[in-house]
Parts: C-alpha cells; sequence; structure tokens
C-alpha cells in the first residue's frame, strides 16, 4: 500500500438516527475495518451515538455487531401503548373530539401547549410557532410517560464502555482538534434542550448547566442523545435550588438533526465518511387504526424539524443504508431481521468504500504522471 493510501484511510464518522436499525452500523463499519479504515472524530445521534461511541471506545467490528444485536428492550404490547404513552392516549381523545379522520398527528403536536399562555410561543413566523409548540408540547409530554424509562440502556452502555477504560469524556480525549471540536473529543453526540427548545453538542454544551465537560459521563450523553420522544423517558437536569430552581428536559437529537454532518470540522484535514438509516418506513403511510401506528407517527412527526447549520458537502463521502420496512420501534427484531440489517450496511459500506478507493488509486495515477503539478 502506497503513502498516499494510508493517509487517506483517516476519515471523520458520522452516524445518523434510527433506532434498532443502528445494528445496520456494525455491518459498515466491518467493512471499513477490513480496508484498513480508520476514524478520528465521530460524530452521532441517538442510535449513531451508541455504534459511535463503542466505536471510539476500540470495540472491533465483530464485537460492535454481537453488542448491538443484544440489545433488548423486551416486546411491547399494544394494549399498554395508552397506558405508558400519555401522547398517545391524547391523540385518540383529541382526534375523536374532532370529528376529524384527516386530522393528522402534526396537527396535534403544533396545537399551542397546554398550560401556556398566548404570547409564551407564539410569534409573527408561523414557522417559529410550528417548531416552537411542537418541542414544547415534547417536553411537556417527556414527563407524563413513555414505553421505557432509558435506565437498561444506559447501564448497558456504562457497563460495555467501562470493560474499555471508557467513563467519562475526559477519556474520550485524543481526538482531532479542529473549530467544531476546540477540545478534541473522540466522540461527540448530539441532543436537545426541550424546555430551552436548543440543539446540544455534548459533551461541550453540558457546560450550560454547571457540569465539566471532561466529567460527563459518557454513557448519561447517550441516554440523553437517545431519548427518543414517547419511547423514552427525557433526561431532566436540575440547576439551582429553591425557588431559583429550573429543571431542563433533554431529548433526542434526532428532534433537531437526525444526520449531523456539520458536526465535525472542515479544517482538521480530514474528510468525512457518513452512513444514514434510510428505511421505507419514511415514505409509509401510517393509518394510525392502532395505538402502534399512532405512536410511529408521533416519533416519525418529531425527527428533522430543527433549523440545523448550513451543510457543506465538500470532501464528505455519505451513502444511505436501506433498512426496507424495518421500523426503528421493531425492539422484538428477528435474527433473520438483525442479519438483514448487518448485510444491508455492509452492501451501503462496500460501495462507498469502492468509490474512495477508486478515487484513491485515480489521484495516485495522475501523481505518478504528473508528479510536480
Amino acid at each position: 500500500m502506497n503513502n498516499v493510501n494510508k493517509i487517506s484511510r483517516m476519515y471523520n464518522l458520522v452516524l445518523s438516527g434510527g433506532g434498532v436499525k443502528g445494528i445496520a452500523f456494525s455491518g459498515a463499519y466491518e467493512v471499513a475495518e477490513k480496508n484498513g479504515y480508520t476514524f478520528g472524530n465521530i460524530a452521532g445521534v441517538s442510535a449513531g451515538a451508541i455504534a459511535g461511541s463503542l466505536i471510539a471506545a476500540g470495540y472491533k467490528a465483530y464485537e460492535l455487531k454481537e453488542l448491538l444485536a443484544s440489545l433488548d428492550f423486551g416486546r411491547i404490547r399494544m394494549e399498554d401503548i395508552p397506558k405508558l404513552v400519555a401522547a398517545v392516549a391524547d391523540f385518540q381523545e383529541w382526534r375523536s373530539q374532532n370529528r376529524n379522520v384527516n386530522s393528522s398527528v402534526i396537527d396535534f403536536l403544533s396545537r399551542s401547549p397546554r398550560g401556556a399562555a398566548q404570547n409564551d410561543y407564539e410569534s409573527d413566523n408561523p414557522d417559529i410557532n410550528f417548531r416552537g409548540n411542537i418541542i414544547k408540547n415534547i417536553s411537556l409530554y417527556s414527563k407524563e410517560g413513555c414505553l421505557f424509562d432509558g435506565d437498561y440502556l444506559e447501564e448497558w452502555i456504562y457497563n460495555n464502555l467501562s470493560k474499555k477504560g471508557i467513563k467519562t469524556f475526559g477519556d474520550l480525549r485524543g481526538g482531532i482538534v479542529d473549530s467544531c471540536n476546540p477540545n478534541g473529543y473522540k466522540a461527540r453526540f448530539l441532543a436537545v434542550d426541550a424546555t430551552r427548545r436548543k440543539a446540544l453538542v455534548l459533551p461541550d454544551d453540558i457546560e450550560f448547566y454547571g457540569i465539566n465537560p471532561d466529567k460527563l459521563e459518557v454513557a448519561r450523553a447517550i441516554r440523553m442523545s437517545a431519548s427518543v420522544p414517547f419511547a423514552f423517558k427525557s433526561v431532566e437536569i436540575s440547576v439551582g435550588s429553591g425557588r431559583n430552581k429550573k429543571n431542563y428536559n433533554i431529548v433526542d437529537g434526532g428532534v433537531f438533526d437526525n444526520y449531523p454532518i456539520w458536526m465535525v470540522g472542515d479544517d482538521n484535514k480530514l474528510k468525512t465518511m457518513g452512513f444514514s438509516l434510510d428505511g421505507d418506513e419514511k415514505k409509509k403511510f401510517f393509518s394510525l387504526d392502532t395505538p402502534l401506528n399512532i405512536l410511529k407517527s408521533l416519533i416519525s412527526a418529531v425527527h428533522d424539524i430543527g433549523i440545523p447549520k448550513a451543510k457543506n458537502y465538500e470532501n464528505k463521502f455519505l451513502v444511505k443504508i436501506a433498512t426496507g420496512n424495518v421500523s426503528s420501534l421493531d425492539f422484538n427484531l428477528s435474527e433473520d431481521d438483525k442479519e438483514y440489517l448487518y448485510n444491508q450496511g455492509k452492501s451501503a459500506a462496500a460501495v462507498l468504500i469502492g468509490r474512495l478507493e477508486f478515487s484513491a488509486r485515480l489521484r495516485y495515477a495522475r501523481y505518478r504522471r504528473y508528479p510536480f503539478r
């Protein structure tokens, strides 16, 4: 292998959200690993934060596959969803009262929040009202019931990262310092403060709450990033005491941007490799005839509603992993489904790396022919 190719095989890595479909990342990572690719800075959200943290911790591809496949949240019983998720029960009642079968979850979520003064969340800009109401309703509903509390996920991540000596972000120092990552963390994750309606880049933005970024537990940050509204309980951070006490609800970063490629810098001399999970469920119309379909529609509606920074695609090599009809909420995936997702990740990565290899060979051929250009 020549020196030009050796240098080009370290990349930044960006991984999207996608719930249980994140198993596909293990297939993509296997292809990258086999072809000698390593990663400098890693950015991820939700499922991408889980996989990204394990990669940053030093797990091999075969280990990543085993770990992601072992996550088990148990089966969801249809009759339990309205009892556990207040938003589902409220939507059913609201739709019945409206007597309009065409009423959508977007109409429901963009209503003025309960108990809010008229001028608290409204402005002259209808787009701001729309986004603000949805985020505030997410914040309110995050306190009123969800499928999972998130303890299992946080403990699972903590235990597996601890095996590699990773507990806090101080243990993840050693990344490449750039304009986006001034502290040089190997991995950073996106979450959303639903109370303040702001995106959070973790660990950097945790300072707002009086917490040292180096002291923030990585597992805690990932739980924040993966706290999908209505599915997982939000993470509450309390600041101050007594009358000055303020509580902030932190939820899934995918609410703001489910594929945050802007989280890696363009000035750290590395190109970026990115994988997003692209399934048919996004294109599918949920009939809203069952609690599970209502829940899926609610979760689908609250992703990518932020206005992220302008995305610069220069030196970024991105590919979508086709995940078919597998839903991000299919917590009881069969072994066949897991293998399907894994293989889809491998296929997507093979296409992307094939492009990279061809481009590298072409550049090298030009260099050999015109070495002084």
